[in-house]
């Protein structure tokens, strides 16, 4: 099984009847995300990964613009448009934008580039389909959060890697991956953005919260642990970045 074909597979599952768990688990993350959009009437947003389009027609509540979504999972796609979204079929990971250069105000790009081969293409095409002067908001689970350098102490595989596409080995407490083929930390992607010719305007840290499936007085102790190391990013279990394109000003 290729990659791409495992990512449709993985997210046509998690924007099904896992739907909920994700919602609930990425919860502050989200409102994170929200938070960073600003409003562009009669302007665009793009949603790379836009799943059911929950998050998507929500940044459209904000930003008062029309929302395009792009999903590799053809079910996801469906239930987004149900939401008002112009989403369509793409795998990212192997076709390019079906966009114009200078069409998008800003891109939101949640939780995704982890899952594919080549980061650097998927960045060069964002930054040509946004305006100049427009932003990209951009979420990766963290490789070197405060449980991860834990786990690489005594000696076990950290979360948000793997070392199979099938099977999640190396960690007792740890059964199913995530089919991660890169890993991010909070310097490793504010030089990767840079590089690509994006300033940074913000950096920040969620936590991913209790499931719902443990007692709650663990539950309560995880997401209180959790949430405390998040307010610094470097320690945080995931790492939200908004990153700016240049300006006509700016550019050469």
């Amino acid at each position: 099984m290729d990659t791409g074909e495992y990512n449709r597979k993985f997210y046509s599952g998690i924007f099904g009847k896992k739907a909920d768990r994700y919602y609930r688990i990425q919860k502050k993350k989200i409102e994170a995300v929200l938070n960073l959009f600003e409003r562009h009437e009669n302007g665009k947003v793009l949603d790379i990964g836009c799943g059911d389009g929950l998050i998507t027609s929500l940044i459209g509540d904000i930003t008062k613009a029309e929302v395009h979504g792009v999903d590799i999972s053809k079910s996801a796609v469906s239930e987004a448009r149900k939401k008002g979204v112009l989403a369509r079929t793409l795998n990212v990971d192997r076709d390019g934008f079906p966009f114009k250069k200078n069409t998008f105000d800003s891109v939101f790009c949640g939780d995704l580039i982890e899952h594919l081969y080549d980061t650097e293409k998927l960045l060069d095409d964002v930054i040509q389909i946004m305006k100049p002067g427009g932003y990209l908001i951009i979420s990766v689970p963290n490789i070197a959060s405060w449980y991860n350098r834990c786990f690489l102490l005594l000696g076990y595989m950290p979360v948000w890697i793997e070392s199979s596409l099938k099977t999640y080995t190396g960690n007792p407490f740890i059964k199913d991956g995530m089919g991660h083929i890169h890993a991010f930390t909070r310097d490793s992607l504010k030089e990767l953005l840079r590089l690509k010719g994006f300033s940074i305007e913000n950096v920040s840290g969620s936590p991913v919260l209790a499931d719902g499936t443990r007692s709650k007085w663990k539950e309560k102790l995880w997401n209180g642990v959790d949430s405390f190391f998040a307010r610094k990013a470097t320690l945080a279990s995931t790492l939200i970045f908004k990153a700016r394109k240049p300006g006509k000003g700016d550019m050469s």
